[in-house]
């Protein structure tokens, strides 16, 4: 795992070999007045992998009150316009482990006749949370084995 996260260049985001893909269908609402894809959306595609990665990678009932994530931090590099019709790929991984948080790296990829291009990326940080307690807890260890164990194919 890289453990620097600080800044991040295309290159930086293609280096990573991707375990977890899902594709993602654009849809008619997704668009806006400029004809492609609006930055927002991109946004509900990072959320639908995110859901994906946790449910394939810990298990359907890994979250509960006494443990959950909670969004600290999110930061979104926009390189392609996307349009209606692509046929998109989203690629997570988790990058990055603190003591109580974690950084997911998604990335938005379209097929290509040199390969995958790289549309969007986004590092998000993720707090694991108690929320009976309302306070951060520190990562499962059975989360981190499943995540390690996953990553390290």
């Amino acid at each position: 795992m890289h453990h620097n996260t600080k800044i991040m260049k295309s290159e930086d985001i293609l280096s990573y070999q991707f375990f977890h893909a899902i594709p993602v269908q654009t849809r008619y609402n997704d668009i806006d007045l400029a004809g492609h894809v609006n930055n927002a959306v991109y946004y509900e595609y990072y959320d639908l992998g995110r859901v994906n990665y946790f449910n394939d990678v810990l298990g359907e009932h890994a979250f509960s009150e006494k443990k959950h994530v909670a969004i600290a931090q999110s930061n979104t590099t926009f390189l392609k316009e996307l349009f209606l019709f692509d046929d998109i790929q989203l690629v997570s991984k988790t990058i990055r482990f603190g003591t109580k948080s974690f950084d997911l790296l998604q990335a938005i990829l379209l097929p290509s006749e040199e390969g995958m291009e790289l549309c969007s990326f986004t590092i998000t940080t993720f707090v694991c949370m108690n929320y009976t307690k309302h306070e951060s807890i520190k990562i499962p260890h059975e989360w981190k084995e499943k995540i390690e164990l996953f990553e390290q194919q």
